[in-house]
């Protein structure tokens, strides 16, 4: 019997290569066809991009300036989130829908953008064009969100449902964002560097974009208008607005809750606790809801969501501290993840084709804008710790229960 020989390069292969090896051959996995495992690539280089620019730009520390400073930078930072989707909503819901080869080339467009944009941002970190080209980042990013959710149903391998595939995605994303964690920390003293790599990142996508098989035609005008009015189902709506209150509590519990850890002096080291859970929570969400989907339908995801954030709210908001307010952002992490994936696919399931491009660009400024008014409220007043939490886990019950109460009447109006 010959011996085997095995090289000692084998037995010493870096970590990083078996890890990056074990993520390509999982993210096949999931894919399942080339065309969906191309826009999974897509999807990964733009949401490691978005986490690495946000740790190049968090100069502003928080925890490190008085409490009215803190909320007049916020404010800021609350307006410079939703100001991408006012600029983007009205020309992404005229444009998408009027021809079929659109959505690709928004898809390269906010690629090879914010590529670019990453590379100035680079130079001129201390110059005052800092301010409009991160906010051209924050537009394209919030673009490819909304062709995220339109391009999804023609990509969904063979049976699959749209919650697996939305799932997918946000976890894809999610796993990328963490990822990107890693080196954007270890540049974080090096903004210029970490820009730069962030701009090779952003270039990536390029490839997947252009390689996205999409149909092309022009539709006519009579197709995308009347596609437009049966996009505005009552199922649409019910979901629309109880996942908007969602958003809302998150958008809450977010300041509400960050706010409380400067005054309990939790400092930078709770707040990170904080977002890790959230991430988590978020990762999670997406994890659980196909597992949901086999026994219930995407509008029974959104109420279970809402009974979990309800539970989590209720119970930490009686007994408050740093380690339940983190299963607190973790259970609303998986809340709202779920409840979003749910979302999506019962927009892409009730809406026809020719109409999702003007759907998802009008529902995402919605959800943005639902973030950022629940946001307002602990910025404009100081609540106490507990009974802000417990607020919003009895709104999230309302919410559960309206939503139900909703969806029976619509089911027993339309019984002969």
């Amino acid at each position: 019997m010959r011996p085997t020989h095995r090289s000692h390069a084998d037995d010493d292969e870096p970590l990083v290569r078996i890890a990056l090896r074990r993520a390509v051959r999982r993210l096949r996995r999931d894919a399942q066809t080339a065309e969906f495992g191309r826009f999974l690539a897509f999807q990964a280089t733009g949401a490691a991009g978005d986490a690495l620019v946000a740790i190049a730009l968090a100069g502003s520390l928080f925890f490190s300036v008085p409490e009215t400073t803190a909320r007049t930078r916020v404010a800021l930072y609350l307006l410079l989130t939703v100001a991408p989707f006012a600029v983007v909503t009205p020309f992404l819901a005229r444009v998408l829908d009027r021809g079929r080869g659109s959505m690709r080339a928004a898809m390269v467009v906010a690629a090879a953008g914010r590529a670019t944009l990453a590379f100035l941002l680079a130079t001129r970190l201390d110059s005052l064009l800092l301010f409009p080209l991160a906010f051209g980042i924050l537009v394209l990013s919030r673009a490819v969100l909304v062709v995220r959710g339109a391009v999804l149903p023609q990509l969904v391998p063979p049976q699959r449902t749209l919650v697996h595939a939305n799932s997918t995605l946000s976890k894809i994303a999610a796993l990328a964002g963490m990822a990107a964690c890693v080196p954007g920390l270890a540049l974080a003293r090096w903004p210029r560097t970490e820009l730069l790599v962030t701009a090779a990142v952003y270039a990536v996508g390029v490839v997947p974009a252009l390689r996205t098989p999409l149909a092309r035609a022009r539709r006519p005008r009579r197709e995308w208008i009347g596609a437009r009015a049966a996009a505005r189902s009552v199922s649409v709506r019910q979901a629309l607005v109880t996942v908007a209150g969602m958003r809302l509590l998150v958008g809450f519990l977010v300041l509400h809750l960050a706010f409380s850890l400067r005054r309990e002096d939790f400092g930078s080291v709770g707040l990170g606790f904080l977002v890790a859970s959230a991430a988590t929570g978020g990762l999670l969400g997406a994890l659980v809801a196909p597992r949901l989907r086999r026994t219930l339908r995407e509008e029974g995801i959104v109420v279970v969501a809402l009974v979990v954030a309800a539970v989590a709210g209720v119970g930490v908001g009686l007994y408050f501290s740093l380690p339940t307010a983190g299963a607190l952002v973790l259970a609303f992490g998986v809340a709202a993840g779920a409840a979003k994936v749910a979302f999506d696919s019962i927009v892409q399931r009730e809406t026809p084709e020719a109409a999702r491009g003007w759907a998802f660009a009008r529902f995402e400024s919605y959800l943005q804008l639902a973030w950022v008014a629940g946001a307002l409220a602990p910025l404009a007043v100081s609540i106490p710790a507990g009974p802000g939490v417990l607020a919003a886990g009895v709104a999230a019950a309302l919410l559960a229960i309206v939503y139900t109460v909703g969806r029976h009447k619509v089911r027993s109006a339309a019984l002969p």
